[in-house]
């Protein structure tokens, strides 16, 4: 696959040179159509699709002409605005356009609008969405230094969006999708942010390739994520640990200038050395250094032991204070 391509791209690059059948084709259209095409009516009508990958420019022109054995033209220019490159625009003219939009599910007699019904089947909605997608979809890169993932399809028509929501979060061998809907200006917009979801949606659409990378990458992210949290918090231990340390140490070296080491029991007698010895131990490495001499003791024994001594010398600077 192409790393020079932005993400969304080499996505919509993978699906467009997928294999297809004449029927499969058609919902592709519609879908593209219904989405982002112009439809001009007139004696001679015409509908103009456009798109920056030539490979989907392809997979339009097939579609007309395999499908509806129309003779679409496609012609190209240079757009400097956003460093977008070259963009396609797949045009045809010709009378059965009106036939045409009515059997894609668009327009009757090229003014009314047709909501969607054979394209929403389950046969025919993954090449609907698949038409959606590459003419108005959108995928973050993965490898992009932001935390967050977002894949998203801008819909002109608020119920081909709510129609097709409906039928992709209904799924129940895909159930981990969910997509959300948002109105943006004038577009309405299915958006999804978990990553595993993201994952089945481009699977879901025959991007498999862009799939697996997008898991490799998105696993090494958070791999990395869990050992920076992990680094963090082991730090936050570590420096809760050493101010512990300090506090125990100050009150047994205060108690012990009151109250000589062998009046303490045996355990207590061997918490007060090994917290002298190993300051910037933990209870539980504590506990483990104490075991090792041959006094059982747990990491609560340890902490209730430096808990009471604490105590100790609270009550001891109170009556010498007093």
């Amino acid at each position: 696959m192409n790393n020079e391509l932005p993400f969304a791209k080499q996505v919509k690059n993978e699906i467009a040179l997928n294999s297809y059948t004449d029927e499969q084709k058609k919902f592709i259209l519609s879908g593209f159509a219904r989405t982002s095409g112009s439809f001009s009516i007139g004696k001679r009508p015409s509908l103009t699709l456009h798109t920056e990958l030539a490979c989907v420019a392809k997979l339009l022109f097939s579609c007309l002409k395999d499908v509806y054995s129309l003779s679409p033209n496609i012609i190209y220019e240079k757009v400097k605005r956003f460093h977008q490159g070259l963009v396609y625009s797949v045009q045809v003219e010709d009378a059965q356009l009106y036939k045409v939009m009515e059997d894609l599910e668009i327009f009757k007699d090229g003014l009314e609008r047709i909501p969607p019904s054979e394209g929403l089947k389950r046969k025919n909605l993954k090449y609907l969405i698949i038409g959606s997608f590459l003419a108005n979809g959108s995928v973050n890169n993965p490898s992009s230094k932001k935390t967050s993932y977002f894949l998203e399809m801008a819909f002109s028509d608020k119920g081909d969006s709510l129609a097709i929501k409906k039928k992709l979060n209904t799924f129940k061998e895909e159930r981990t999708m969910s997509f959300k809907y948002i109105k943006r200006r004038d577009k309405h917009v299915l958006y999804l942010k978990k990553s595993d979801q993201i994952s089945v949606f481009l699977s879901y659409i025959g991007s498999t390739e862009a799939m697996f990378e997008f898991e490799n990458v998105r696993i090494l992210k958070d791999d990395i994520n869990n050992s920076n949290r992990l680094s963090i918090c082991d730090s936050a231990n570590y420096g809760k640990t050493l101010s512990a340390s300090k506090k125990d140490i100050e009150d047994i070296n205060f108690l012990l200038k009151y109250k000589h080491i062998n009046l303490f029991d045996d355990k207590t007698k061997a918490v007060i050395n090994k917290r002298l010895e190993m300051k910037d131990a933990n209870y539980r490495e504590l506990a483990e250094a104490i075991s090792d001499t041959g006094i059982t003791i747990t990491k609560s024994g340890v902490f209730h032991i430096l808990q009471g001594l604490r105590k100790q010398a609270e009550e001891l600077r109170k009556k010498l204070n007093s």
